[in-house]
């Protein structure tokens, strides 16, 4: 089979990245020819007019640092992602999506409905990654994430002319199968998220495609509200070692995995940090912004749910209960016995439908 996949490969993102090369390698695996469909709005890019208009201007260590992200991910996509030529607007995708038997939409946050509802700049209903555009091959939905619990009135009105563009469809947490219905669709299961498809060998070799001497430290990454979360665990860290984000100016992917990997430990709010994490076996701990299983919290509690950690989920205002996690034993036997259960729910809906 021919397949194209859509996501949101483009996001200066580890994890939006390496979600998509995992879905990749595994369709290849199974002997399809797989490429991703470089669709990427302009509204996207880079700009000196978003530069002025958003006052990047007053943070620019963090743009920079992003910057420099960005170029590490480019070479990435470039060497691991079989892309088609760059897309810029739906109407475009059809000529591209006429070479396949199979597009799949997914994972991450693909349905999200700010996109759905701007995606290709403010007021432009855009429903490409729903795959509503023409075309004669079968039409699936892989992992979908919605980025909230709840759609929005206005957007959940424009969904429901959409969701019924795919063929079969899956959703990555629990909340999405509710969303699907609340959209007209009862024709859906939870799935586990690309990156658990694939054995902890492959997250292995691509981290070790470079070294990390650092002989001892606690890896700290954060995604939103670095500078709060710095202040509050800084008494929590005491004098351990702590390396944050790229603070070391190593920007790779790779580079990203070894942190993981070679840590003592991680704190972090990132859903893709974490599954690293139980595939490379390093002890870790999420925190939260919102208490409980509410908004994209649902992400963290599905998985962790089904493998028996959500006492590694902590809330901001709760960052003593890092101290016993800090010192806890884990037994990754049954982290991994657990985690190839979801793997195979995975395996079982792509050898089912593809």
């Amino acid at each position: 089979m021919k397949i194209g996949i859509l996501t949101f490969h483009w996001a200066t993102n580890y994890g939006a990245v390496l979600q998509c090369y995992a879905l990749q390698t595994y369709l290849e695996s199974l002997g399809h020819k797989v490429n991703v469909i470089n669709y990427k709005p302009s509204f996207f890019d880079e700009s000196v007019y978003k530069f002025l208009r958003y006052r990047k201007f007053l943070h620019l260590s963090s743009y920079f640092k992003t910057i420099k992200m960005e170029k590490m991910l480019v070479d990435f996509r470039s060497k691991y992602l079989k892309q088609t030529d760059r897309v810029l607007t739906i109407n475009s995708i059809e000529k591209i999506a006429s070479v396949f038997d199979i597009i799949i939409s997914g994972s991450d946050q693909v349905l999200n409905p700010c996109f759905l509802m701007g995606g290709e700049g403010a007021h432009k209903i855009t429903p490409t990654y729903f795959l509503d555009f023409p075309f004669d091959g079968k039409r699936i939905g892989y992992a979908l994430s919605f980025g909230c619990v709840k759609y929005p009135k206005i957007a959940l009105k424009e969904a429901r002319k959409h969701i019924g563009t795919f063929d079969i469809l899956s959703v990555r947490e629990s909340s999405g199968i509710e969303i699907v219905r609340s959209m007209g669709r009862d024709d859906v299961v939870v799935v586990p998220d690309p990156t658990l498809l694939m054995p902890a060998e492959f997250y292995h070799s691509l981290a070790d495609e470079c070294t990390y001497t650092k002989l001892s430290y606690t890896y700290c990454f954060f995604i939103r509200h670095i500078t709060e979360r710095k202040r509050a665990i800084k008494h929590i860290l005491k004098d351990r070692p702590a390396l944050w984000n790229n603070d070391d100016r190593r920007y790779s992917l790779q580079e990203w995995l070894s942190k993981i990997k070679h840590a003592e430990f991680i704190i972090t709010d990132s859903f893709h940090c974490m599954v690293m994490c139980l595939k490379l076996h390093t002890p870790f701990v999420v925190i939260t912004e919102q208490e409980g299983n509410v908004g994209m919290n649902d992400r963290l509690y599905t998985l962790l749910g089904e493998i028996g950690m959500k006492k590694c989920v902590v809330h901001k205002n709760n960052l003593d209960a890092i101290y016993p996690l800090m010192n806890e034993t884990y037994n990754w036997k049954d982290v991994d016995f657990a985690m190839k259960k979801l793997q195979n729910y995975g395996y079982e809906f792509i050898t089912n439908n593809i």
